[in-house]
């Protein structure tokens, strides 16, 4: 991100930051999706954070980039 636009990749980190804060703070807010795995979107960028809870741990599965780019 830091290539397209000047700091635009350390917005990035701090955003994600903030969403696994978030996520820490309320692990239960968002929805199941499958296999009891929870989905936040992020509303600034193209991404997903995929995550589960197991006992007292948040495990983050994968930040999933949902940006599709039509094949010409």
């Amino acid at each position: 991100y830091n290539s397209l636009s000047d700091g635009l990749g350390f917005e990035f980190a701090d955003t994600i930051d903030r969403y696994f804060t978030k996520i820490q703070q309320l692990p239960s807010a968002s929805a199941v999706r499958y296999d009891q795995v929870r989905v936040k979107p992020i509303d600034t960028f193209p991404f997903t954070i995929h995550y589960t809870i197991a006992d007292t741990q948040i495990i983050i599965l994968r930040v999933f980039n949902t940006y599709q780019k039509p094949i010409k």
